[in-house]
């Protein structure tokens, strides 16, 4: 099998490169969307920007099954052993990983197991936080694992991501507009943040 090290990205042009990504599943066969859960539909339109580099890169979609395929495969505890060894290595160090850049939870065991990786991973200082649109699934034991929930919030769930029009001027009150820009703002990373983001 492969090593978490293999599997986890080093930002992206939103992301700062201390923020490790992993996704449970692909855009493309995200469980949300077939459940008819996502947000990112509007008007029976996929707006899901996750899903464009699957289409148009011809290495992301195997990459992102490659993920999927360790991740059902691999125990909590496994998980934080590799990816501590690769993070040792590194002269940048992770400080958070970024689960579900595309895809979503597959059942209740993929939240119970990202809720125990954010637990071991807490002493080390590295915060673990992730999308979702499964507003069916229970978030009631969840306390290190940030969830942000796509166009809800339930249960512990404290932070929500709104969707809003292009020009930004029908934000929710409360809600603050995202920047963009995660390299200079963590507000999914904290709970109780409630996020607006134009459609794009």
């Amino acid at each position: 099998m492969e090593n978490v090290k293999d599997l986890i990205a080093n930002g992206n042009t939103k992301l700062p490169k201390s923020t490790a990504i992993f996704n449970m599943s692909s855009a493309t066969d995200c469980p949300s969307l077939k459940k008819g859960l996502c947000s990112a539909v509007v008007d029976g339109k996929i707006i899901c920007y996750a899903l464009r580099p699957e289409k148009f890169r011809p290495s992301v979609l195997p990459y992102r099954k490659r993920q999927e395929k360790y991740w059902k495969a691999i125990k909590a505890e496994k998980f934080v052993e590799e990816f501590l060894s690769a993070n040792a290595s590194k002269r940048k160090k992770f400080d958070a990983i970024r689960f579900n850049e595309a895809g979503d939870f597959h059942t209740q065991r993929c939240i119970t197991k990202a809720e125990k990786i954010a637990t071991l991973l807490k002493p080390h200082k590295i915060k673990c936080y992730a999308y979702t649109a499964r507003k069916d699934l229970s978030y009631n034991d969840i306390d290190n694992l940030v969830v942000n929930g796509s166009g809800f919030m339930k249960d512990n769930i404290k932070n929500e991501f709104k969707i809003v029009d292009k020009d930004g001027k029908n934000v929710p009150k409360g809600y603050a507009l995202c920047v963009g820009d995660c390299k200079i703002c963590s507000r999914c990373m904290i709970k109780g943040k409630l996020t607006a983001v134009k459609k794009h």
